[in-house]
C-alpha cells in the first residue's frame, strides 16, 4: 500500500513537471512568435558622401544578417552592377518592422 502511494505521488510530480516544462515552452515559442518582424521596402534619396556601405550601417538590420548581405540585396533589388550609386537617386533598401 505504502509503494502504491509513493508511485501515485512520483506519477503525479512527473505529470506536473511536464506541464510545467511544455507549458513554459509553448509560452517561449508564442512570446518569439510575436516578436517576428516583418520585411517591408522603402524608398531613400542618396545623400553626398553616401556609399553602400554607408546605406548599410544606417539602416541595415540584424535580420539583414552581415552589412555585405544587406548590401548584395540592395544591388539586387535595384538592379544595380557595381558599387557606384549617385548623388540624389532613389534607392530601395529593406527594412523591418
Amino acid at each position: 500500500m505504502k509503494r502504491h502511494k509513493i508511485s501515485v505521488i512520483l506519477v503525479v510530480i512527473a505529470v506536473m513537471a511536464a506541464v510545467i516544462f511544455f507549458g513554459t515552452s509553448s509560452r517561449e515559442q508564442t512570446a518569439s512568435a510575436s516578436t517576428t518582424k516583418h520585411k517591408y521596402y522603402t524608398s531613400i534619396t542618396i545623400e553626398a558622401d553616401d556609399s553602400l556601405w554607408s546605406i548599410a550601417e544606417r539602416y541595415a538590420a540584424p535580420e539583414s544578417g552581415s552589412y555585405n548581405s544587406f548590401i548584395e540585396e540592395v544591388k539586387q533589388i535595384n538592379d544595380l552592377k557595381g558599387d557606384s550609386i549617385n548623388y540624389g537617386e532613389a534607392l530601395v533598401i529593406p527594412q523591418y518592422k
